[in-house]
């Protein structure tokens, strides 16, 4: 175990091994919002070094020649001990170039991506297959933004970085429709997990939505910037169940909704009823009404269902991302569920995990009796 730091200019400036560290704690987590990027963090505790106290960025190794990079946030001088806090390097580096104006119509993600880092220091590595495309507006913000904006066409980002003798040598970043793989891992309570804390959140629980896209071009400005009316709906489309679609929704009809889920997470009528409960979700690119209807569906998936959560203290843990099982038989919980927040000890090894499907309020219980996997 070793940490790296490196001064303003990103050079080598001291290696520190693991018999001198005190702490080493590595946090990261993938946010329930698909237009956060994946939050990345170092807490470094050592002995005054001066050194150490001036430098700007640290590293830890991932892999062979693969490195987390961070940005030095804030470092504190207590009792001559040195505790350091930072965060992914990426983040504030690329909020310092300004992207004016690229419109993708249709195109690949990968594409859109190597746009968006023109001019910049940063490649593109690994790029999983299967993504979609994109059309949209990028203008006049940072690459920062626009990477989080490219997130909600159905990627996750990953950056990495690799280094030489003098310092930071290449930064990439990695695309994947959604970091980490199904390791068929399982999390057993009484045998390698320590504790399993189960949440429900039922926050912003909703059985109905309307979705609406982009403003319909309506004019333009004396400056010759387009102007907006009504954003385009659905309306006009129809969807059935008989002939396939996941929910009946009839012409004329401007929202989606789940009425299985309105009977059990609706608004109680006097009369006995249940009332969908609704939102309004704005797709501000969307120009296709049969996409926006798509959309409308996959976000409806998201809202309509209570967000599951678990906590737990393993003793051997699995990486950000992955797609795990969890077991504790006395009370029943058999779940697939995803890695999305991890705590590593460094120096120790151990590492907690919450598990849960942030992204998607959806997971999956596993009835073992029957050998079938069916939705809560």
């Amino acid at each position: 175990m070793t940490v790296y730091f490196f001064d303003d200019n990103q050079q080598s400036s001291k290696i520190v091994t693991k018999n001198n560290l005190i702490e080493c704690i590595q946090e990261k987590e993938i946010s329930d919002r698909q237009d956060d990027l994946m939050k990345n963090t170092l807490k470094v505790t050592v002995a005054y070094d001066k050194v150490i106290e001036e430098s700007s960025f640290m590293a830890v190794e991932e892999k062979e020649n693969e490195f987390s990079l961070y940005r030095i946030l804030t470092n504190a001088d207590n009792n001559n001990k040195l505790s350091i806090v930072g965060s992914d390097f990426a983040y504030n580096e690329l909020d310092g170039y300004i992207v004016k104006e690229i419109r993708p119509q249709k195109e690949s993600i990968v594409s859109v991506a190597r746009r968006l880092l023109s001019g910049t220091e940063w490649q593109i590595r690994h790029v999983d297959s299967g993504l979609n495309t994109v059309s949209g507006s990028f203008y006049y913000t940072s690459i920062r933004e626009s990477l989080k904006t490219l997130q909600t066409f159905g990627c996750e980002i990953e950056f990495r970085c690799s280094l030489n003798s003098d310092g930071i040598h290449e930064k990439w970043i990695n695309i994947y429709k959604r970091i980490g793989e199904n390791t068929g891992k399982r999390f057993t309570y009484g045998d390698d997990v320590l504790e399993i804390v189960k949440t429900i959140d039922r926050t912003n629980l909703y059985t109905s939505v309307i979705g609406r896209g982009k403003g319909e071009e309506v004019g333009e400005t004396e400056q010759g910037d387009a102007t907006y009316g009504r954003r385009i709906e659905f309306a006009d489309i129809e969807w059935s169940k008989s002939k396939g679609d996941p929910l009946d929704k009839p012409l004329g009809q401007i929202y989606l909704e789940n009425p299985e889920l309105t009977q059990i997470y609706g608004i109680p009528q006097k009369d006995g009823t249940m009332r969908k409960r609704e939102t309004v979700v704005i797709f501000e690119d969307e120009e296709d009404p049969k996409e926006l209807l798509k959309k409308t569906y996959a976000q409806l998936q998201v809202l309509s269902r209570p967000l599951i959560q678990f906590k737990t203290t393993v003793l051997n843990g699995d990486a950000i991302g992955n797609t795990v099982s969890i077991h504790h038989f006395e009370k029943g919980y058999h779940y697939e569920t995803r890695v999305f927040r991890t705590t590593l000890d460094r120096l120790t090894g151990r590492l907690e995990c919450s598990l849960g499907e942030t992204s998607h309020r959806a997971f999956q219980k596993l009835t073992l009796n029957r050998l079938i996997v069916k939705r809560d």
